[in-house]
């Protein structure tokens, strides 16, 4: 599913977070040994280092992971056409990507499946009196 992610491509890794977070595998897999800091990715410290999967990245509170979220239709168009977004970290935490999708944990060993599943969500919010808006919802699956 993600395959090889090389640092010089990582720019595509806050797009393939935002798409899967919403998502939980179901078989339990092999945890790498360490984890590497979201600080770390992309900051040259890592020169020869290969993200395989599975691999984690840990957050410390407050870390921010840029969005890039990308819209393409024949008939319509985003306006900014890449808005401004940022992730951010409530807390000491851990996220695991590997084959089966993404889980978070606050233990770098151990990524139980969430009690409650992922979801996301699109559609058309209509209110009386207000304008219509389109919905988008992502939720991460609950511990």
């Amino acid at each position: 599913m993600i395959g090889n992610l090389r640092l010089a491509q990582l720019g595509s890794l806050g797009h393939v977070l935002l798409l899967l977070l919403a998502t939980a595998g179901c078989a339990q897999t092999a945890v790498p040994a360490a984890p590497v800091r979201l600080t770390d990715l992309g900051s040259g410290r890592l020169k020869s280092f290969e993200l395989r999967v599975p691999f984690v990245v840990e957050f410390q509170a407050g870390d921010q992971l840029p969005v890039d979220f990308d819209f393409s239709s024949e008939d319509f168009e985003l306006k900014p056409a890449r808005p401004a977004m940022t992730l951010v970290a409530k807390q000491h935490c851990f996220v695991l990507f590997s084959a089966e999708g993404i889980r978070t944990s606050l233990d770098p060993r151990n990524f139980p499946k969430g009690k409650t599943p992922g979801s996301f969500h699109l559609g058309l919010h209509v209110e009386r009196g207000e304008p219509a808006k389109l919905d988008v919802g992502i939720a991460t699956p609950r511990r």
